[in-house]
């Protein structure tokens, strides 16, 4: 037999071999994400609208319950979702779920005082 040939054939066996093996590996559906920042243990800042977003499949329904709010969507056709929390006024602690086709929820949720800092070696003196 034709070395080059066994070669060629081999080759094309192999990518048969990966394409079959990316093709078993794809999900059939995507499943609802948020960002990093959404977690168990989160503090919301209070008073204030929060925009909660996510990626989902096309056309998919969403739902975001936390504190009594029920809200609904339904992901844009690239997948994008985001839908507004009212104001929350008391400090928790809630559990925010986030449904579509699967369900995400987050424990320990608290509402209050979100406050960035950022200097130099000062910032380690008490207030």
């Amino acid at each position: 037999m034709n070395p080059e040939k066994l070669l060629i054939d081999s080759g094309r066996i192999l990518l048969v071999f990966v394409c079959l093996a990316m093709a078993i590996g794809t999900p059939l559906s995507a499943k609802v994400v948020v960002p990093r920042i959404f977690g168990s243990d989160m503090v919301l800042q209070r008073d204030m609208a929060l925009p909660v977003r996510g990626c989902a499949d096309a056309e998919e329904n969403i739902q975001v319950s936390i504190g009594g709010q029920n809200i609904e969507t339904v992901a844009a056709d690239d997948g994008r979702w985001t839908v507004k929390l009212t104001p929350l006024h008391d400090r928790g602690p809630y559990t925010m779920t986030i449904e579509g086709k699967n369900r995400i929820k987050f424990t320990n949720v608290l509402v209050g005082e979100v406050w960035l800092c950022s200097g130099q070696s000062n910032m380690e003196f008490p207030v």
